[in-house]
């Protein structure tokens, strides 16, 4: 991964890397991870990478172009792309779930997501890194 120029983190890479980690603790556990446990495993994971941004980027000071349910969207003229990044701590809900589990996504399942959506839609979405504020952290890709 290049870490100079976090716009190159390729999606799969970093999907790749969380999976492998997911999977040895559910090993472990003997049986899958929860929300918690996954949040915990993300943070890990984006530290040792180095997933965190060192300088927010200057869009989030701006209002952004258009907003939905899990994130905030800027149109980047001067390159034709978009910069998305999630509401602080909410990563979407989970499609499926049980009645004992966490109805939100954690930032993992999140990312899968916009994995299978790049594989469905041959986009091309990256993930851009992390942004940590006071009210949480934000996904930007």
């Amino acid at each position: 991964m290049d870490h100079a120029n976090p716009e190159r983190l390729p999606l799969e890479a970093c999907i790749e890397t969380l999976r492998g980690r997911r999977e040895a603790v559910g090993r472990l556990q003997g049986g899958h991870t929860h929300f918690q446990e996954d949040l915990r495993i993300f943070n890990e994971v984006a530290n040792n990478q180095g997933w965190f941004l060192r300088t927010t980027p200057a869009e989030l000071s701006l209002p952004p172009s258009d907003e939905g349910n899990e994130h905030q969207v800027w149109f980047r003229e001067e390159n034709r792309t978009f910069l998305k990044a999630t509401w602080p701590d909410f990563f979407g809900l989970r499609a499926v779930y049980r009645p004992d589990e966490e109805s939100k996504a954690s930032p993992i399942e999140y990312l899968e997501r916009w994995l299978l959506h790049n594989a469905f839609f041959t986009d091309q979405v990256s993930f851009l890194g992390i942004v940590a504020m006071l009210g949480g952290q934000q996904i930007g890709h």
